[in-house]
């Protein structure tokens, strides 16, 4: 219960840093494994355990408000309902199809990784899309190889993978793209009938703080 007070009175504070910083707090203060760093682990791994702690401490069911988007007619019929989930279903959603080699072209090997937490939610307050993308890229690239040339990332500043970025095609930075679209998440399902109409829902959760909504 500490703990979740913790988060609340983050989220009350509307401040991405200070949720970012006591959503890590949380997990932290829970890990019992001295070799895991919070700051280190894959954004989705984190979501993933804080999800998976809470339903343990605090109930695996939660009471979500939601309105039907079902159609009767020509109307939408609008009805907030209340319906419970249990997150305890909560599993990893993960396309394998997506490699995290992308070949450019023209002798170009990007290496990609999974970016961490507080990259991965900063990223959410840059408002302008394409800039957020570039932002999310650029956090993502672990090496560039280009002919037998093989740059780390973690030896370039951002201003140079920006530009290194930047200065692709259009086909090639849509590969690139279509990395960071895909990534792995976690996600939470669950069928609720609207009081109203009756109609079937099957929601999908991918994003945590909506259960304290």
């Amino acid at each position: 219960m500490r703990e979740e007070k913790l988060l609340l009175m983050a989220l009350e504070s509307d401040d991405t840093d200070e949720i970012l910083k006591t959503t890590q707090q949380v997990v932290n203060n829970c890990i019992l494994s001295e070799d895991v760093d919070v700051e280190k682990l894959p954004f989705f791994d984190v979501d993933y355990l804080f999800i998976a702690m809470r339903a343990k401490s605090v109930g695996e069911t939660i009471s979500i408000r939601y309105t039907c988007q079902n159609w009767v007619g020509e109307e939408m019929c609008g009805n907030i309902f209340e319906s419970e989930i249990d997150i305890i279903k909560c599993k990893l959603k993960k396309d394998e199809d997506i490699k995290s080699t992308i070949e450019l072209g023209n002798s170009i090997i990007v290496k990609m990784k999974y970016p961490n937490y507080s990259m991965m939610k900063k990223s959410t307050d840059t408002p302008d899309i394409m800039e957020r993308e570039i932002q999310v890229i650029s956090g993502c690239i672990d090496q560039i190889v280009i002919d037998d040339n093989v740059y780390h990332a973690k030896e370039m500043s951002n201003e140079e993978l920006v530009e290194f970025i930047e200065g692709l095609r259009q086909e090639q930075f849509s590969k690139l793209e279509h990395f960071i679209r895909n990534l792995p998440t976690f996600v939470v399902t669950a069928e609720a009938t609207c009081t109203k109409c009756g109609h079937e829902h099957k929601l999908e959760y991918t994003d945590y703080l909506r259960f304290f909504d």
